[in-house]
């Protein structure tokens, strides 16, 4: 088993995300401590930590390249759940413990934030491309970039909160788990396949590596179902024990975790740290 220190890890993604607010106008100040209020409250850093992993398997310890695409994916993440967060969409007052970002700054000023940490997403990750000077790495990153924007987007998270909101004509398990695929699996996707498309995975592994975020998605989404059951039932929200019982969701969560396994089983690289965070994930308490 990997002996790692992943808070060094995480402190290293943490730096790197934090740069970007270090210069702050008066006029912006508002929306910055908006934005830097949902970045810093506790979030476990998942989706970029996945990236680093991904890398680190394929290309090795200097991950430096990989840097602002796991900025970026948790930017897009943040900005989703102050989006999500509002009255018009889940209308929540707490997130992590703490009060959302609309209840501390406004609805006028947690759009904004949102607003402000996509675009900001998209600015990581152009001034990355700028600096590239080999044509293959930057075919490589122009790739990573459109596949973690189409994820993100319409056909991706913003899709699966679409039919979270109770747009689709139809609502049962099938389209219950389409909305899993497409509002938690497509970040999570968004992350692990960007990272590899930049460490130069071939199309064969990118398939495998579609497979395992596909299948951890799946089964971390359905994870956050049985721990948050009674208070799911209790508000009448949109979840798939609405058509299963909780022993029935706990099977497909065992499912999904095998079949994320073996896709990581399937490719040649040192896999065991995704291994290891996926066991963590899927058997989580919190």
């Amino acid at each position: 088993m990997i002996q790692r220190d992943y808070n060094k890890d995480i402190k290293i993604i943490e730096n790197h995300i934090f740069k970007y607010f270090t210069s702050i106008d008066e006029y912006q100040k508002k929306v910055y401590e908006s934005m830097l209020y949902s970045l810093s409250s506790g979030g476990k850093r998942v989706r970029p930590l996945m990236a680093v992993m991904v890398y680190r398997s394929i290309a090795g310890e200097d991950y430096t390249k990989v840097l602002p695409f796991a900025t970026a994916i948790e930017m897009i993440h943040t900005y989703s759940l102050i989006h999500d967060d509002l009255p018009a969409m889940d209308d929540d007052d707490i997130r992590r413990g703490k009060p959302t970002n609309h209840k501390v700054f406004s609805e006028a000023i947690a759009i904004l934030a949102g607003d402000g940490l996509l675009n900001m997403a998209t600015e990581v990750l152009a001034r990355e491309l700028e600096s590239i000077e080999d044509i293959e790495e930057l075919k490589r990153a122009l790739k990573a970039m459109r596949y973690m924007f189409t994820a993100s987007g319409v056909h991706g998270m913003v899709g699966g909160q679409v039919i979270d909101l109770g747009f689709s004509e139809v609502r049962n398990l099938e389209v219950c788990e389409t909305m899993y695929k497409l509002k938690t699996a497509a970040l999570i996707r968004a992350a692990v396949v960007s990272a590899a498309i930049i460490a130069g995975a071939n199309d064969e592994e990118i398939t495998e590596f579609e497979e395992f975020a596909n299948s951890l998605g799946m089964a971390y989404q359905m994870r956050d179902d049985i721990l948050d059951a009674k208070d799911d039932i209790e508000k009448d929200n949109n979840t798939i024990l609405n058509y299963i019982n909780v022993e029935e969701l706990k099977t497909r969560v065992d499912e999904y975790s095998e079949r994320a396994m073996v896709a990581l089983g399937k490719l040649k690289y040192d896999t065991e740290e995704l291994e290891e965070l996926t066991k963590s994930l899927v058997k989580r308490n919190y």
